[in-house]
């Protein structure tokens, strides 16, 4: 109830409500100011409200979070190497032209001036007394001061120094290092200050050192670039290229600090790029780690947006330590390139043969270096040992013959070019031979090693690739006799002896199909010679930790799903091991490849071969290609196509496959209406201008008593217009869903006034085919045909002259005037009666009506517009205003003695203001329902001379005497033929068309007269939303048949954990199954055990089958042994209720790492999930099983990589492969849906601390069961376009944030394209909390104006939101009561903020409703923040309470950590205390010593969560550093970003291990927040 405290009188009720209705507003962004809910968040919050529909939640949930895998044709993109220019061609380039004329011009000056400082510096100083390694230095003082023929002095050096500022002025940097070094020349001479120590001075100084670097090559740089821009270019043009884009340009840039001076080469290879469709990859290397990191955010601002320019940025402390290079691939770069950085290194043909390993043949080496510069360089940079000679005193400078010879010397170059420049570095270029027999010498060739996993047979495959490799070091392994402990000691050996080796995969081409008859036989093949030996062979990498671990390339055959495809599905568990153990090798050096031919032709393994043997060599430095298929085409050349795949989202993919699930159908409703029925569809959202016509389906049957009509014409009240917005003010069961409710009362169904023509008749009946009718249905007649009660209808004599348009307005009306006058007061001639608001439609047939009895009108109306159409057209000698009480007085003033019949729409005082005017036995009839549904108090006083008061209420009227139908409806014609009822004006007409603005009319209070809206009787074009569902039978359109719930049985394995019981319940209670099996290899009188996890979800469903009367069996049978399954699935195929649907639910969850998986391991994992969906796809085949569905659920783990759930992995994409092999290739129904984390049942429902890591490392989201399977249920209808859906529940701006470190390119890619999608904020650099995002006050405010304007727009119906004024009242913009509290509602949900309703009814403006909003806001925000301070100053007080220890040790999600101690305070710290693994079981005791150890040399108890990190009694010293790494990798899934505390004992194993983990997080991960907490023993 509201209340109006500002009124002068007594507190006057501005209106009240007993529930509310809290709409989103459409197209408004929600949570903008507040901390905003995810989606998810939003169904977990609704999903224990009863009946909620979850329909706009779900869509939202498949627009933006459900996805699928898209193989495309992708070019195979080549090394540019072969098209690039000679070091000849590019000294034909103008490259060589002075372009920098003022540097060469500076030259003679600025040594004068370093000759002052020098000849100031010696002044008074004998070499004698000089230390020796600055004796170079001193020479080059004497040099530079005999240039002088007088003394200077520092005033006149100052002098010099300030013109030469001027004259070059962009040379600042030469001269501020002049000054800088030369005043301080005579301190380091005199041995007062170190050398050194001036030189590198402060960071302005190394600043100016690095503009100095940039002055000196920049120029020359972009001059290189540029030239070999233009040769490209003008490769394309000169041999007819259409363009590039199956070639890229690689490049390895070692930076020289300053990043600025990378622009104009980036802006030369974007516009490069563009202009020939050239992909360009930049390794990007920087020993400065801040540099680093400025650079990239400097690049990766510049290039938003384009895709052919990528940029990998590394840190490393020693560019040119042979271990640092050497970890790059060999051979992976077409240009290497850098500036003044070999004058560092020690070792220069080494420096130069690591940069020659890099380089692909025919690729170019580009350095800058100085070679001959001015005297004044001896100043700026002799200060730095490295700038002299030892053995000369020299510069240690390299001059030309130097290079070149060096060049030369170590080999593998055909040409070298220098181009000389003084002031400025030397150009060297020199370009790698292309002659293999020369590349074979190299020691990139002779130190790599091929290994080859295949048949050495001369026809064979693997023979003709190791034809074509870059390397004769090639060792065979066959399939057929291969013992691992051969292949370890040769992998071993080859490891040790060559630096680079080279692992291909192949044997699961020699692998056989797998058919119903050798399925047994394929799988302990693929296990154990396939699986197992390729887990032992990474391992043994992983063991071996060489210094650069080998390429590993997996070959398969037709074992990716895409579309060409024969669907080898045997090999699919080794693509998802291989795709999983990803992310723990080494980042892109496990790759995989699937050889494809189209099945009419025979695998021509040569041209294969020779595709192949490319693509190994140039995807070795690629990171955007782990995965390809490539596929021999059937066309005259046999070409190989490259296919790739990516994410796309089901909601696209839908628009290309299926020429759009939405489909547009244009008709002519007088002329297609039969062929092709429609009706109007309210839209969930319940706005009005979201409206729309979508196809109908006619009834079939006609019962007993009905008629189907063709309707015409209908008329619109303004209870439809409630009924659509979702606001009619029903007595209907609570939470009740739509579809629920009977027909009158459903919100999908406004209508009820109509106009149509008979097609159909029951023969019982009088009415024909062909008979024109008026009438009136409650069940809405929104549609082209409807089926009614012929109670309901009469027939339209000839001689009525109204239109069909006129007619169908009248039905609602003429029934309450005519039952409210002449049924229940009575009227009589010379009745007085008083008609409020009377210019509406009632309003003007009961004026009418009054006429014909000859009793006696007085009318009231809002405006004087509406007064003056009361008096002129309809007569009326009195008309007041229905504003305000004014028309009290004015009634009185005309009959004293009161009214006899009183005629009410108005609500509230009005209301009872008007009752006083009643005269004795007066009659007064409530037509309206707002003070009904209030519960609006009356005083009884009022009533006192003998009057009464009646409701109107035709719905119910129609539903307790529907005879009185016909009586009414025909005395309504009959007055209408003898003219005593007129048409209604205005009667405005709308096309179906216009249904939006006919609805809009009637919202609106400022109408006059009746709105109708043709159907069948419209010539104008109409178009109908239609959702198709392309090549599915009409069977398929729902996942639950009547002869699936009705005469089927479900059959679920897994049927004991959670999923399967909640599912069951769920589909008895909600889809009305009957019949469910649930499968298990325990026992019932095991589920039944209270201790069971699923026991509670099990008395559920045991509720469940009483209430509905279901049937649930639960039997033991193991899903891995064929013979139970087929016994099962027989037996109950020989009832009465067959096996229609199956849901495969199996799993084992038992993740382990790379180091500790096995074979035994993975057949265990792989059993349930592999055998089992295999079992189950030959049992439905060998028994014809009738089945309508086959869901198997696969896991958002398989595409959100993850550590150690490779075995997990390799289940879930067989699960794919099935579902895509028996749906493609079958067309037998197939669904596999990766399922997200799942609240209330699954695996990570039993295992929260492994999700809460990953919705912290991970980004995932819980999705709740219930809308889980109802998202089943539609990728269920669409599984024939996509049997491998992805509910993709992750945190897009989580992963946004952290998309750098995603698992893979793929993910990278669609992560990024969502960000883009959803319009979401990159958060990343800004701190958190929930007012955050508060920007400045200016800003705040116009956005929440910004987003209530709109919100207003749509909510007024608005073509335009500028057409609603920020500054003006609301009401005097026809804001209403409804639109106000609309308005209320979503400012509420939207802001957290309540603007009083009484102050929005008043009319405030937007402009003053962003006032208050932002002003709670910020009270809000500095609230928060004092609170946040106060928490932080007493963090270490802790309350016992939050701290839980764990009677058992808690599962964790990995193999070799298990939390002890919980915390319920979010952000408290963790403690990891790495420990023995103990013997026996481990709980609480096995550890409690060592707890209570810790607590002991701590001082100060805080609040700290305690894990302990497992490890083996005896670990050999190879292994430390891998140990350490696989803890490190398993402990930042609990902790990812740190701080990190380690315990562990003093002087024991467990030191070591932790002191070598604290190395790794700050070498390798640059985290330093880490302590060590040492205990003794």
């Amino acid at each position: 109830m509201i209340i109006d405290k500002n009124s002068s009188s007594e507190e006057e009720i501005l209106c009240s409500f007993e529930g509310l209705v809290i709409q989103q507003i459409q197209g408004a962004r929600s949570g903008r100011w507040t901390l905003e809910k995810s989606i998810f968040d939003k169904l977990n919050a609704a999903v224990d409200l009863p009946n909620v529909d979850h329909g706009e939640h779900l869509n939202m949930i498949i627009k933006d979070y459900c996805m699928k895998r898209t193989w495309i044709d992708s070019p195979m993109i080549t090394s540019i190497a072969d098209l690039l220019p000679s070091p000849e061609q590019i000294l034909k380039s103008d490259i060589n032209a002075v372009t920098n004329q003022d540097l060469i011009e500076s030259i003679e000056p600025f040594n004068e001036l370093a000759a002052c400082y020098a000849q100031m510096a010696m002044e008074g100083l004998d070499i004698k007394y000089i230390d020796y390694q600055y004796h170079p230095l001193f020479n080059a003082c004497q040099s530079l001061a005999s240039m002088l023929t007088e003394k200077v002095t520092l005033h006149a050096t100052k002098l010099r120094l300030m013109n030469l500022f001027n004259r070059f002025s962009h040379f600042k940097p030469l001269l501020i290092s002049l000054d800088n070094y030369g005043l301080r020349l005579k301190e380091v001479f005199n041995g007062q200050q170190s050398g050194i120590d001036v030189f590198l001075g402060n960071t302005e100084t190394e600043q100016t050192l690095q503009q100095i670097q940039s002055i000196i090559s920049a120029n020359k740089t972009q001059r290189i670039f540029d030239a070999i821009g233009q040769h490209l270019q003008h490769q394309v043009y000169q041999n007819s290229y259409k363009s590039l884009s199956d070639r890229r340009l690689r490049i390895f840039w070692i930076a020289y600090g300053e990043h600025l001076d990378v622009l104009p080469v980036l802006h030369l290879l974007l516009k490069l790029s563009n202009e020939t469709n050239l992909w360009v990859d930049l390794h990007y290397m920087e020993s400065d780690p801040v540099q680093l990191t400025h650079a990239e955010q400097l690049f990766q601002t510049y290039l938003a947006g384009q895709t052919h320019l990528s940029i990998i940025y590394e840190q490393t402390f020693d560019l040119f330590n042979s271990e640092t290079l050497g970890k790059i691939p060999v051979e992976s770069f077409d240009i290497v390139f850098a500036a003044n950085k070999l004058q560092e290194s020690q070792d220069l043909i080494e420096s130069l043969v690591d940069l020659r390993r890099l380089l692909v043949p025919n690729g170019l080496l580009l350095l800058l270096e100085l070679i001959n510069v001015p005297l004044y360089f001896d100043l700026i940079f002799g200060l730095h040992d490295q700038w002299w000679s030892l053995s000369d005193n020299a510069r240690a400078l390299n001059d030309v013959h130097q290079w070149t010879t060096a060049l030369k010397q170590l080999g593998g170059f055909i040409s070298v070019e220098i181009i000389l420049n003084q002031s400025e570095s030397a150009i060297i270029i020199s370009q790698k031979t292309r002659s293999h027999e020369i590349l074979k010498t190299l020691d990139e060739r002779k130190h790599q090693a091929w290994v080859l996993f295949t048949k050495n047979d001369p026809h064979r495959l693997g023979h003709i690739i190791a034809s074509l490799l870059p390397c004769s070091n090639i060792r065979f392994f066959d399939i057929s006799n291969s013992q691992m402990e051969i292949i370890r000691l040769a992998i071993q050996m080859l490891m040790t002896k060559y630096k680079q080796v080279y692992i291909v995969f192949a044997w699961s081409i020699e692998e056989t199909y797998i058919n119903n008859d050798n399925s047994d036989l394929a799988f302990k093949q693929h296990e154990e010679s396939i699986l197992g030996i390729f887990i032992q062979l990474l391992q043994l990498i992983q063991v071996t930790s060489p210094n650069f671990r080998p390429f590993v390339f997996v070959i398969t055959q037709h074992g990716q799903l895409n579309n060409d495809s024969n669907c080898n599905i045997i090999v699919s568990p080794l693509i998802g091991l291989t795709r999983s153990l990803m992310i723990e090798y080494d980042q892109h050096r496990l790759k995989l490849i699937d050889l494809q031919s189209s099945s009419t032709s025979s695998m021509n393994e040569e041209i294969l071969a020779h595709a192949m043997a490319q693509y190994m060599v140039t995807c070795r430095y690629a990171n955007t290609i782990d995965e390809i298929v490539l596929h021999l085409e059937t066309n005259q050349n046999q070409s190989v196509k490259h296919i790739t795949w990516h994410y796309e989202m089901l909601q696209t993919h839908g628009k290309k496959e299926y020429q759009s699930k939405l489909k547009q159908i244009c008709i002519i409703p007088r002329q297609d209406a039969n062929e092709q029925p429609f009706r109007l569809c309210v839209p969930p959202s319940r706005f009005l201008t979201e409206l729309t016509w979508a196809p109908d389906n006619r009834a079939k049957e006609l019962l007993q008593g009905k008629v189907e009509i063709q309707i015409h014409c209908v008329g619109i009240n303004f209870r439809d217009v409630l009924k659509a917005r979702g606001l009619y003010p029903h007595t209907r069961t609570f939470a009740q869903l739509d579809e629920h409710q009977p027909y009158m009362n459903r919100d999908t169904e406004p209508g009820s006034d109509f106009v149509g023509t008979i097609i159909r008749a029951c023969p019982s009946v009088s009415f024909q085919p062909g008979d024109r009718v008026v009438g009136i249905s409650p069940r809405g007649v929104f549609h082209s045909h409807v089926i009614v009660d012929s109670i309901q209808v009469v027939c339209i004599p000839s001689e009525c002259l109204l239109t069909d348009e006129q007619l169908s307005v009248m039905p609602v009306i003429c029934l309450t005037v005519i039952y409210s006058l002449k049924y229940r007061v009575h009227l009589r001639r010379g009745h007085t009666v008083l008609i409020h608001a009377a210019t509406g439609g009632a309003g003007q047939i009961c004026i009418q009506y009054c006429q014909h009895v000859g009793a006696r009108v007085i009318a009231t109306a809002g405006t004087e517009e509406k007064r003056r159409f009361l008096r002129e057209h309809l007569g009326v000698e009195h008309v007041f205003n229905s504003r305000d009480t004014s028309f009290v007085n004015d009634v009185r003033n005309v009959l004293p003695n009161g009214l006899d019949v009183i005629i009410n729409s108005l609500s509230g005082p009005l209301l009872k203001q008007s009752i006083k005017l009643l005269a004795y036995h007066g009659h007064f009839v409530e037509w309206g329902k707002r003070d009904v549904f209030d519960k609006t108090q009356l005083s009884m006083f009022d009533f006192r001379s003998d009057c009464s008061f009646h409701v109107i209420d035709l719905v119910l009227l129609l539903e307790k005497q529907p005879d009185i139908y016909n009586p009414i409806l025909q005395e309504m014609v009959d007055l209408l033929i003898q003219g005593k009822l007129k048409a209604i004006e205005p009667t405005v007409v709308y096309e179906p068309s216009q249904v939006i603005d006919a609805f809009m009319r009637c919202n609106s209070s400022q109408a006059m007269g009746k709105a109708v809206v043709r159907l069948t009787n419209s010539n104008e074009s109409l178009y109908l939303n239609s959702i198709h569902h392309v090549n599915l039978s009409e069977d398929n359109n729902i996942m639950f048949p009547s002869n699936v719930c009705q005469q089927g049985t479900i059959l679920i394995s897994g049927g004991f954990g959670g999923l399967g019981l909640t599912m069951s319940r769920w589909m008895i209670e909600k889809r009305g199954v009957k019949r469910v099996i649930l499968m298990s290899r325990r026992t019932l009188a095991e589920l039944e055990q209270s201790s069971n996890p699923q026991y509670d979800d099990w008395l559920r469903l045991k509720q469940t089958i009483n209430e509905y009367q279901a049937h649930v069996d639960v039997v033991q049978v193991d899903v891995t042994n064929f013979d139970q399954v087929h016994d099962l699935i027989e037996r109950l195929n020989q009832t009465s209720h067959p096996v229609r649907g199956i849901i495969h639910s199996a799993v084992v969850a038992e993740d382990r790492s790379l180091g500790n998986l096995t074979q035994e391991h993975l057949q265990r994992v792989l059993a349930a999930k592999v055998r089992g969906a295999w079992i189950f796809h030959q049992v439905i085949q060998l028994t014809h099983a009738p089945i309508h569905f086959f869901i198997m659920f696969s896991s958002i783990r398989n595409h959100l990589l993850e550590l150690a759930a490779a075995g997990y992995n390799a289940g879930n994409q067989f699960l794919d492969a099935l579902a895509h092999y028996r749906m493609k290739e079958l067309n037998l129904p197939a669904l596999s849906v990766s399922l997200p984390a799942v609240s209330g049942a699954g695996m990570f429902h039993r295992q929260r601390e492994w999700l809460t890591s990953l919705q912290l490392t991970q980004g995932f989201e819980l999705v709740p069961t219930v809308a889980v399977f109802e998202l089943i249920e539609h990728f269920q209808v669409n599984q024939k376009l996509c049997p491998c859906p992805v509910i993709f529940a992750a945190n897009w701006q989580n992963l946004y944030e952290r998309r750098q470190k995603l698992p893979t390119f793929h993910l990278s890619k669609i992560v990024e394209e969502r960000y883009a999608a959803m319009n979401l904020t990159d958060t990343s650099s800004t701190s958190s909390g929930i007012y955050t995002t508060i920007d400045s006050n200016f800003n705040q405010k116009e956005i929440i104006i910004e987003r209530t304007q709109a919100a207003v727009s749509r909510l007024l119906g608005a073509t335009n939101v500028d057409r609603i004024l920020v500054d003006r009242s609301l009401v005097s913009q026809g804001m209403d009561s409804l639109v106000a509290l609309s308005l209320y509602n979503w400012l509420g949900q939207e802001t957290g903020v309540f603007i009083p309703l009484a102050d929005l009814l008043q009319g405030i403006s937007i402009e003053t409703i962003a006032t208050l909003i932002h002003k709670k806001l910020n009270e809000r925000h500095e609230i928060l923040s004092t609170t946040n301070k106060e928490q932080d100053m007493s963090i270490d007080v802790v309350n016992e309470n939050e701290i839980i220890p764990s009677n058992i040790s808690i599962y964790t999600g990995t193999e070799n950590i298990i939390c002890l101690q919980r915390t319920h305070s979010y952000g408290s710290p963790i403690r990891f205390c790495i420990a023995e693994k103990p013997t026996n079981n481990i709980d609480d005791a096995s550890f409690a010593p060592f707890i209570n150890k810790i607590d002991g040399q701590q001082t100060q108890k805080a609040l700290v969560a305690t894990y302990v990190i497992q490890i083996s009694s005896m670990l050999p010293s190879a292994t430390i550093s891998t140990y350490a790494r696989d803890m490190v990798t398993q402990m930042r899934r609990i902790q990812p970003r740190g701080p990190y505390q380690l315990v562990a004992m003093r002087n024991k194993q467990e030191e070591v291990i932790a002191r070598e983990m604290i190395r790794q997080l700050k070498d390798h991960l640059m985290i330093n927040d880490v302590q060590l907490l040492l205990l003794d023993g």
